[in-house]
């Protein structure tokens, strides 16, 4: 068995992304304990034992922060730390459940009431149930997306969502390009993307909140647009 192993050779071990192990180094969950001279990563057999621990962990549903906690924290008892974080997490899972059970109910009384849901109505309890499954947003930030969401007509709505779209393809450029997070231009996209996102949360801390924790937790998720923890981190930087 070899001594040490590249990022790349690592990724092809494990089957995760060279993207994914970055990711682990930069949020402090999982750094190399060698570099080369070059300053190139370097894992060793007590690294790929530790990652060995966190892809268990993470197996089983406990999210990246808790693992982080656990595994930082070892001095305390490791197994009860564990049975903490599934306690925690089936709870979770429970409140998720019994919002989305109510949900169902309600659109099942009205479809017994012969009152047929629209292609609307029923996209956006399909959208919910997603969400709910992904275990990210709770009941009331789902009705509060869906009020602010809502208090836009669809002209408007199309319109932003281009320009989004356009915005995140020019910031994807700068940062493709090198072109550092503090440049100017690249800080007045970055200020029209915020602008934009805030006209739809109305300024909403706690939802604001849950989105970075969706990217903070799934670097490999690329959402609507191209929308992904790296260029949504870059963006963080000009915004500073």
């Amino acid at each position: 068995m070899k001594d040490y192993w590249k990022v790349g050779e690592l990724a092809a071990l494990t089957g995760l992304t060279i993207r994914t192990l970055r990711y682990y180094d930069q949020i402090e969950l999982f750094s190399p304990s060698q570099h080369t001279q070059s300053g190139h990563r370097l894992y060793t057999k007590s690294d790929l034992s530790k990652l060995q621990e966190i892809l268990a962990l993470k197996h089983i549903g406990i999210s990246l922060d808790e693992i982080k906690t656990i595994i930082t924290n070892r001095e305390d008892d490791f197994s009860v730390s564990i049975i903490e974080a599934q306690i925690s997490r089936i709870k979770k899972d429970i409140d998720i459940q019994q919002n989305l059970l109510h949900k169902l109910e309600s659109a099942l009384i009205t479809i017994r009431n012969k009152k047929v849901m629209s292609v609307e109505e029923l996209t956006k309890l399909l959208e919910a149930m997603k969400m709910y499954q992904e275990k990210y947003f709770t009941k009331e930030q789902l009705d509060r997306m869906k009020s602010h969401y809502d208090a836009f007509d669809q002209d408007t709505l199309k319109e932003k969502e281009q320009e989004f779209k356009t915005i995140l393809e020019k910031i994807q450029i700068a940062k493709n390009n090198g072109v550092p997070p503090n440049d100017s231009k690249v800080q007045a996209l970055a200020k029209t993307w915020s602008n934009i996102v805030y006209s739809f949360s109305k300024q909403d801390q706690d939802l604001q909140k849950q989105m970075e924790s969706f990217h903070a937790q799934n670097p490999e998720n690329s959402l609507r647009f191209g929308m992904d923890s790296e260029i949504y981190k870059y963006i963080k930087e000009a915004l500073k």
